[in-house]
């Protein structure tokens, strides 16, 4: 099997689709801040780049992939800075990492994911960007 070479798109691409409970919302600006967050502690992230302007945490590397995902159809625009996983996407995704990927980076990248997912639904630590509208 030949080495994965992926680029940071297809890492968030398969850290979010592993992460995805379908029918959950997923405040966009919680997703710059829970990865700014990881990038520290998670090979995987460590080549994010995030500008951060007083208490809002940006990553243009972020919003590509977001929009990618969302003209695709993972993703679903909800309400203002929140999206929707759709069920059917995520699992399309899941089963194509599950078949082209060495076991090994598998099980990392859901690692990734579990602490991803642990994060964005646990209070935010002081530690973390802030997200646009300044709440913990």
């Amino acid at each position: 099997m030949l080495p994965w070479n992926p680029e940071i798109g297809d890492i968030l691409t398969a850290i979010i689709s592993l992460a995805c409970r379908g029918g959950e919302q997923f405040r966009i600006p919680r997703i710059y801040s829970v990865l700014s967050e990881l990038k520290g502690r998670d090979v995987f992230l460590s080549t994010l780049y995030f500008s951060i302007t007083g208490a809002v945490c940006y990553s243009r590397q972020i919003e590509e992939t977001l929009r990618t995902l969302m003209a695709k159809g993972i993703l679903v625009p909800a309400e203002r800075d929140t999206v929707i996983v759709r069920d059917e996407a995520a699992e399309e995704i899941r089963a194509r990492l599950r078949g082209t990927l060495p076991s090994s980076i598998y099980r990392s990248l859901q690692d990734t994911s579990k602490r991803f997912y642990g994060k964005m639904f646990r209070k935010q630590s002081a530690n973390s960007c802030i997200d646009s509208t300044g709440a913990p």
